[in-house]
């Protein structure tokens, strides 16, 4: 299957060329001294995007999978967490609880809104709970979250703090360690601007602790079975190597430009496609948005059928939203190898739909 369509989703999203090319080279075989080296180099890179003194486990497998590991490693049936559900992925954090027998108890918000601080404080205080599960950024609605704020509350009623930063880390600031974050998750294929299949959970001294005492539940994903073996520079099954390769080149383009740099780059172009749309009978939502994505709220149209007719007419992907929200909201990314005239493109194509 080959497609000419051009990539404005959030993951897969479109991949640098040079960064192609490292997929494509001859596989190493990894169980060798040089390639213990080259995942450590990995693991420094990894350090750094996450802004973490702390260890990173890495896994072959989507971001869903480091999710199930986080409360798979972290939490047990002892355990109760207030899980904040403001879309699709904090239903999924809802749905993991369930099929692992986590207690949990939804903090539920509608499309597109903030969490309110205080009624968040007030919630903890009528309720003794030992975890806090959260998206950084609810990549269905486009809501980003203030994780730092958060992060000072979690701290006050000392809860263990578990952050999906999937769709945040590369395209929004997000500080780790300062912010109090305990356990973070990544993927590969969003603002980390790479092909799918590689998920990574950082967690600090104190998640670590709490590492050592949870009786392991998962062969594959024992993140302590990670920690132990990436200290040689390996880990304990058959990575994506191909990935690995990639990953690395990425983590080298990002040390060279920067974080910040990179981060500004998504916030420009994220800013230069909303106001291009402003005078479009759009809405963009919400209030408080990521650097990721734009999502943006039709009035007069029909927003599955603009992604439709994006795809059949200009061969430019976008993505739907699922539910009550399919004919509603559709959703543009501003992550990966995108540039203004990619934008422009967009914007025009939009444009001649409205007509």
């Amino acid at each position: 299957m080959t497609t000419t369509c051009k990539l404005f989703t959030p993951g897969p999203v479109p991949v640098e060329g040079h960064i192609l090319a490292k997929g494509a080279e001859q596989l190493p075989y990894n169980r060798t001294q040089d390639f213990s080296k080259f995942t450590k180099e990995i693991l420094q890179g990894l350090g750094y995007v996450f802004q973490t003194n702390g260890p990173t486990a890495i896994l072959t497998g989507s971001g869903t999978a480091a999710m199930e590991a986080a409360l798979l490693n972290f939490l047990d049936d002892s355990d109760r967490v207030l899980v904040i559900n403001g879309g699709t992925f904090g239903r999924r954090w809802c749905d993991l609880c369930r099929v692992h027998s986590i207690h949990h108890t939804e903090l539920k918000l509608n499309a597109g809104d903030d969490i309110d601080l205080d009624q968040l404080s007030q919630t903890l205080s009528r309720e003794k709970f030992s975890a806090l599960l959260i998206n950084a950024h609810e990549t269905s609605t486009g809501q980003l979250y203030d994780i730092q704020a958060i992060g000072s509350i979690t701290r006050e009623f000392d809860l263990l703090y578990i952050v999906d930063a999937i769709s945040t880390i590369c395209a929004d600031q997000f500080l780790m360690d300062e912010w109090h974050v305990d356990v973070a998750i990544l993927s590969s294929q969003k603002a980390l601007a790479l092909p799918p299949g590689l998920s990574f959970v950082a967690m600090n001294e104190r998640a670590q602790s709490r590492l050592r005492k949870i009786i392991p539940k998962s062969l594959y994903f024992n993140l302590q079975d990670y920690l132990n073996n990436q200290e040689r520079g390996q880990v304990p099954y058959t990575p994506a190597i191909g990935l690995f390769l990639q990953l690395h080149q990425r983590l080298l383009d990002i040390k060279q430009r920067t974080l910040p740099e990179i981060i500004d780059q998504h916030k420009q172009r994220a800013c230069y496609f909303r106001e291009s749309v402003a005078s479009l009978p759009f809405k963009t939502l919400p209030s408080r948005q990521s650097n990721a994505i734009t999502s943006i709220l039709c009035k007069e149209y029909d927003a599955f059928e603009i992604v439709q007719k994006l795809r059949s007419r200009y061969h430019m992907e976008t993505a739907p939203n699922g539910g009550f929200l399919k004919h509603k909201i559709f959703r543009v990314s501003h992550m990966g190898a995108q540039n203004d005239a990619d934008v422009d493109a967009l914007v025009s194509a939009l444009k001649e739909l409205m007509l």
